[in-house]
């Protein structure tokens, strides 16, 4: 076995000894050692080799590591067919249904990895002197690709567990001890002790430390990072919610420093600030979670870390007890020469960007769902004339200390109920006498807690209003309503998913009128959805058992389990819809104005790879606040769609009411016709508009015709009887 992994090691080795160009070879011997280092270590990646690609990144052209491969023959380009989002409705937002074919490469842009289920991706443009004293470039634009046809299911990466920079690692560094004892809030505990042994052991052991070959080929500089992007750059994402994340990120990485530096005054003389945002970057672009010996960790994994990202995933990766190593095995065959790719997971792009430096140019999965993100914010205006009691309705749920159930007090319930029945099921007792039994105990803890926290709320009240007069204690409140921020975000994605059943449930609180709001603001209802439980449990958290199937008897409406502005999650009424769709293209409109250029705009640059250069920042900024506006163009489309439907239904009423034919191409028309639409072409809307069209506003719709023929019924009845 030792002979065959030497003559592997030679092979590999024979391949990088290739004459490099000069102005290369400081890479290729860092590269060469770093490579010998884990071989020597009983590391095994022999099927492998790594590949340096010339392109072209922020104007500089950069050579191949080896003359004889050509990169370019085994990077896809994709082409992004931009979906139109209008099927003849008039549209008073720019919505553009243009194709556009702009380069992508899934695999990201240089030796990049990955998290807790994420990568990195980072370009490192190396600048040296060659040896006439000249400055040169290198790339540090890297692949990992198969030497050999590599079958699936074959463990194409082992690296030993010696190799490998784990938390407990950075928790046994002087800096690390105590940072355990001093009991700091960071940011990321597990990225600041990865970071902690990084800097501690480059500054402290040098030339001298175990892990210098690793340390050696990770890049100098993190310029594809938006943290570190100059003023400049940053101003391409201008209108990006990206930006208030960055700047979050910068604070949160200082505020560690400096906290960590108070206990620890040795840190500042191991690594300046910017020195500890690069260990932060390299960190949280790299680091693996794992399982090592039954304890959850996280690893820095030389080599493994140096895959490139695309989806749908070739290859997965873990920790194995009995090898001892971390291995990546092939989920599929790999040909000779073809890049081999880790899957980062599923992401939004500003996650991609922020954390591991490039946006993926079609970030879509095999389905055609697309994670992108952008939030919604929505508030309660103040020129509302219900402002004060939407205010109140507001905020319910926001703290623990108004009476309301939380999101804490729910999951409480939930687990109570879901760990009664496994337990009854496994001792073979009626799983609904336990169910019922742990319901109303936790119930009871839950009204407990409630009515504790009311108590303290009275009190601190009284104790601070005993010396006011009615007049100040009115004006007080008005000033403490009126400065309070009452926006609420809302990450939403082209999808009919949870978040877009909170928008919209935000959406009809805000168009409610006095009527409707005194309807969701006394309703009884309980604290927890359907999402993740069984029908059982479902069932059985709301009463219904096999005695009583169909009745509510005994759901607990004794608790006043009062709805918050997320649970409205079916319409109210076609006036409180139509007024929510319409808030929501004005919120929508706000949104897009922010942006200095239009969706089509950023389509047509993206086709211009001489002004926005693939793997440069100004094009992964142009590619992330393209995916914004998409999103906000799909909910924008969904708001007027509906808008437009919603007043279809309200003439076939009025003319029901007026007991007049119906037109032709009314409401059934209209759905059908979005039904039978093929799919294709740009003005194709998505399946979750015409679901909601179709379902919710045909609901509706039914609803409101029923009642005008009652109502007409009951007319004809009362002139009979008269």
């Amino acid at each position: 076995q030792q002979q065959n992994q030497h003559q592997h090691q030679q092979h590999h080795h024979h391949h990088l000894n290739q004459p490099p160009s000069s102005s290369c070879d400081g890479a290729e011997k860092k590269y060469e050692r770093f490579e010998k280092w884990l071989y020597e270590n009983q590391g095994e990646f022999s099927m492998l080799e790594l590949r340096s690609y010339d392109d072209n990144v922020n104007n500089v052209t950069v050579k191949p590591r080896e003359a004889s491969s050509s990169s370019h023959g085994n990077v896809t380009e994709e082409k992004k067919e931009m979906t139109g989002m209008s099927m003849n409705i008039n549209m008073n937002i720019n919505t553009s249904t243009t194709s556009t074919s702009g380069s992508s490469k899934n695999s990201k842009n240089s030796n990049q990895k990955h998290g807790t289920g994420g990568g990195r991706s980072d370009i490192d443009i190396d600048t040296d002197t060659d040896m006439d004293g000249q400055p040169t470039q290198e790339s540090e634009m890297r692949g990992v690709h198969a030497k050999v046809d590599i079958p699936p299911n074959t463990i194409c990466v082992s690296i030993p567990k010696k190799c490998l920079i784990t938390v407990e690692m950075g928790q046994a560094t002087p800096i690390g001890q105590i940072i355990l004892k001093s009991d700091l809030d960071l940011d990321a505990p597990k990225h600041i002790f990865l970071m902690i042994f990084l800097l501690y052991d480059r500054k402290i052991h040098g030339e001298q430390s175990f892990f210098k070959p690793y340390y050696d080929i990770l890049p100098k500089t993190l310029h594809n990072i938006p943290i570190f992007w100059s003023r400049d750059e940053l101003s391409y994402l201008e209108g990006s919610y990206l930006l208030a994340q960055i700047a979050d990120r910068n604070e949160a990485i200082t505020e560690d420093y400096y906290a960590i530096c108070e206990v620890a005054p040795e840190l500042a003389s191991i690594a300046t600030l910017e020195e500890f945002k690069w260990a932060r970057m390299c960190v949280c672009s790299r680091n693996f979670g794992l399982q090592i010996d039954g304890h959850r960790t996280s690893a820095l994994v030389p080599h493994a870390d140096m895959l490139n990202h695309h989806r749908p995933r070739e290859t997965k990766w873990t920790y194995d007890d009995e090898l001892e190593a971390f291995t990546i095995t092939t989920l599929q065959r790999i040909p000779t020469g073809a890049q081999v790719y880790d899957s980062y997971g599923q992401k939004c792009n500003h996650r991609f960007l922020l954390n591991y430096g490039f946006a993926v140019e079609d970030n879509r999965e095999l389905d055609g769902f697309c994670p992108n993100e952008v939030p919604i914010e929505l508030k309660v205006l103040q020129n509302d004339p219900l402002y004060d009691a939407k205010l109140e309705f507001w905020k319910r749920g926001d703290s623990d200390g108004n009476g309301s159930i939380t999101e804490h007090h729910s999951t409480n319930i939930s687990a109570a109920v879901a760990a009664a029945v496994d337990a009854a099921r496994s001792q073979q007792i009626d799983p609904a006498v336990a169910m019922h039994s742990a319901m109303r105990a936790a119930v009871s803890a839950a009204a407990s807690d409630l009515q504790n926290a009311k108590r303290s709320n009275q009190t601190a009240n009284t104790t601070t209003t005993t010396s006011s007069s009615s007049s100040s204690s009115s004006a007080t409140r008005s000033q403490s309503q009126s400065s309070y921020d009452s926006t609420k975000r809302v990450r939403v994605c082209v999808s009919n998913n949870e978040n877009t059943r909170v928008l919209f449930s935000m959406l009809r609180v805000l168009a409610c009128n006095e009527e409707e709001l005194s309807a969701i603001s006394s309703s009884p209802t309980l604290p927890f959805g359907d999402n993740g439980r069984s029908s059982f449990l479902n069932k059985a958290l709301r009463g219904f058992t096999s005695t009583h199937p169909d009745t509510s008897s005994q759901t607990m409406q004794h608790v006043a389990f009062f709805r918050t502005a997320r649970d409205i999650r079916h319409p109210l009424n076609l006036r409180n819809e139509k007024a929510a769709m319409h808030h929501l293209l004005k919120v929508i409109k706000a949104h897009l104005s922010k942006y200095p250029c239009s969706l089509a705009q950023d389509i047509s640059d993206l086709m211009d790879e001489e002004l926005y250069p693939r793997f440069s920042n100004r094009r992964h900024a142009k590619i992330q606040v393209r995916g914004e506006k998409e999103v906000l163009h799909h909910y924008a489309l969904w708001a007027q769609t509906a808008i437009e439907v919603i007043e279809i239904v309200e003439r076939e009423i009025m003319m029901e009411t007026n007991n007049r034919i119906a037109p032709q191409k009314g409401f059934d028309y209209i759905t059908r016709a979005m039904e039978d639409d093929d799919g294709v072409g740009p003005n194709t809307l998505h399946h979750t508009i015409i679901r909601y069209c179709c379902d919710v506003l045909g609901a509706l719709r039914k609803e409101a015709l029923n009642n005008v023929r009652r109502e007409n019924d009951m007319k004809i009845q009362g002139i009979r009887t008269s």
